[in-house]
């Protein structure tokens, strides 16, 4: 098992949901933390903390906007002014929309391509030089269970969180062997503000049932365990595990019980 203290850990997307837990259990493990998101992060861990002594520290935050190569290329410079030496990327800036295929539009959904797909390969790209020289590294990248079976309503949502499966898995194929780790990980609905995500098509908002929606904690709980292990995989919570062993034991039956859903709604 991978001890994550003193580990240089850069978080994307630290604004959110996700990305507090992830700084607060991470300062609990004792790591040393860069944040970035649209809008710099916090740099006090008692903001995470609440009053519990820290273990790791903040080494610093930056506003990043990775919806572009250019903006990745300068968030990477960014990083490496604070730290130098990163040993943990965590790729979790992510949004969604809901809609179906002819119901997003086009700026938007090629907006959840750029932040959700393409910003992990540009700093992926920008981080594994260093991480590979060191002959030690360790990418970390949100998927979804959208990233294991596809819903018509989440058509693009999907599409980015499957190449982001596809491309955690790549990595650890090609690198692992050289040190560089890779986590993909597959989160349910979760009570972050991707629940409050612009919804497409539809008169009616949709909501998803609270007593479906597991609990950020619990996810990054799962998280952490997974990058102390240098799992490939983490699926965390019962109803992700369930949706992972569904679609591997009968592809069809979620495609079918969404159909159903939908001639009784």
């Amino acid at each position: 098992m991978s001890n994550l203290r003193e580990k240089h850990i850069l978080i994307t997307g630290a604004n959110g949901g996700f990305g507090k837990e992830l700084t607060k259990q991470l300062l609990e493990k004792g790591a040393y933390l860069i944040l970035t998101d649209m809008k710099a992060p916090d740099t006090k861990p008692e903001t995470y903390l609440g009053g519990k002594a820290a273990k790791g520290k903040i080494l610093g935050s930056f506003a990043a906007d990775l919806s572009s190569e250019a903006g990745c290329n300068k968030a990477y410079k960014d990083a490496t002014k604070i730290d130098p030496k990163i040993d943990i990327l965590v790729n979790n800036a992510g949004l969604a929309f809901m809609g179906r295929l002819l119901d997003v539009p086009m700026e938007k959904w090629k907006l959840i391509l750029d932040v959700n797909l393409y910003a992990p390969i540009y700093l992926s790209r920008l981080f594994l030089p260093a991480m590979l020289e060191r002959k030690y590294g360790h990418i970390v990248n949100l998927s979804s269970v959208a990233g294991i079976t596809s819903p018509g309503e989440l058509v693009y949502y999907s599409v980015s969180k499957f190449g982001i499966r596809a491309l955690g898995e790549a990595l650890d194929s090609g690198y692992r062997q050289k040190g560089v780790y890779t986590t993909n990980v597959y989160p349910f609905f979760a009570d972050t503000n991707i629940l409050k995500s612009e919804q497409f098509g539809g008169k009616d908002r949709k909501e998803v049932p609270k007593a479906i929606v597991d609990s950020p904690s619990m996810v990054v709980r799962a998280i952490v365990r997974g990058m102390e292990k240098k799992k490939l995989h983490v699926f965390p919570g019962f109803t992700a595990k369930m949706i992972r062993f569904l679609t591997r034991l009968s592809p069809g039956f979620l495609r079918a019980m969404e159909r159903l859903g939908q001639k009784v709604s």
